[in-house]
């Protein structure tokens, strides 16, 4: 097995600000774990849209002192691109982000694109689904959405061949599409690509979604701990992701039955199988980064998590 790339998401570690001296301190403490990548943020630990030439060549100094490389630029933003208010200034902060990804030397920008609904399926207008001749005397099942007067003829036999109409499309299906394929054509453009991260719905719905369109590439980052938090397979989300996987966020998840809800968990402390997931990835082949650190850890345990999670990593 090929050895494990490792990068730390800095603005897991608390108590940094975009100044150079916190910047060069933080980033030695990261190149001292034995990392050889970070992520940053956007926001919270770079300004994006107001990185000037003089911050960019500062920044790239320090990381070339330190050896370490930007593996991917995280940038959040308070809604999904399902959601319709204010979507062109999220479409265009995106844009921004992914133009200082590639000033950068960064290959990605990573951010969640909202609930991804359910592909679009063919509308049922009569007949059994699974039998086009099915009844109830022949032990067929009823297809869905059927009106009184056609489940009577259906039960007798005599319902009509299973024809498609017009596909049933949730209006977000579209709007993701298109907005995915915007910064996919973008992304080909500028060099930083747009990296959808999983976690809200299955794997398979979202292959569905970036697969959608041949002309424009969307990247994938692999959030393991999401997936389980949100009642998702993560084997399955590998499976139908595949080569799409650009970037591994390493959190672990579990279900906490009395709150009723998902938490995340240092990574090997909840029930995602990181032996298991790392040789399914080996077999796509899959040769990126695995960033360590989460978003709600504690500032005062935040450095030994990640220590942790790195070695745990290291020694699988």
């Amino acid at each position: 097995m090929a050895e494990i790339k490792i990068a730390v998401r800095v603005d897991s570690i608390g108590n940094v600000n975009p100044s150079a001296a916190s910047l060069r301190r933080v980033l030695s403490w990261v190149a001292s774990t034995g990392a050889t990548s970070v992520e940053l943020c956007g926001r919270r630990v770079l300004n994006v849209s107001e990185l000037s030439d003089t911050a960019v060549r500062t920044l790239r100094k320090i990381l070339d002192d330190l050896n370490l490389q930007i593996a991917s630029i995280r940038f959040p933003t308070r809604h999904g691109f399902d959601h319709l208010e204010n979507l062109d200034r999220r479409i265009e902060a995106t844009k921004s982000a992914m133009r200082a990804a590639y000033r950068l030397g960064a290959p990605l920008v990573v951010n969640q694109i909202g609930p991804v609904p359910a592909p679009p399926a063919p509308k049922s207008t009569g007949g059994a689904a699974g039998d086009p001749n099915g009844s109830i005397l022949t032990g067929g099942l009823p297809p869905a959405g059927l009106t009184l007067s056609e489940a009577q003829a259906w039960a007798t036999g005599s319902a009509p061949q299973v024809s498609s109409g017009p596909e049933i499309v949730d209006p977000r299906w579209n709007t993701l599409r298109e907005v995915l394929d915007d910064l996919g054509r973008f992304g080909a453009r500028v060099g930083s690509f747009f990296a959808a991260e999983t976690g809200t719905e299955p794997g398979e719905h979202l292959a569905r979604l970036i697969d959608m369109s041949s002309e424009a590439y969307i990247a994938v980052a692999l959030n393991p701990g999401q997936l389980i938090i949100n009642r998702h397979s993560v084997p399955d989300a590998v499976a139908a992701l595949k080569d799409r996987i650009r970037i591994v966020n390493a959190v672990d998840g579990v279900l906490d039955l009395s709150a009723g809800r998902g938490i995340a968990v240092p990574v090997g402390q909840g029930t995602a199988d990181f032996p298991s997931l790392i040789g399914q990835l080996e077999d796509i082949p899959y040769r990126g980064p695995f960033v360590v650190g989460r978003s709600d850890m504690p500032p005062e345990t935040a450095p030994q998590e990640i220590v942790q999670s790195i070695e745990y990593l290291r020694n699988l």
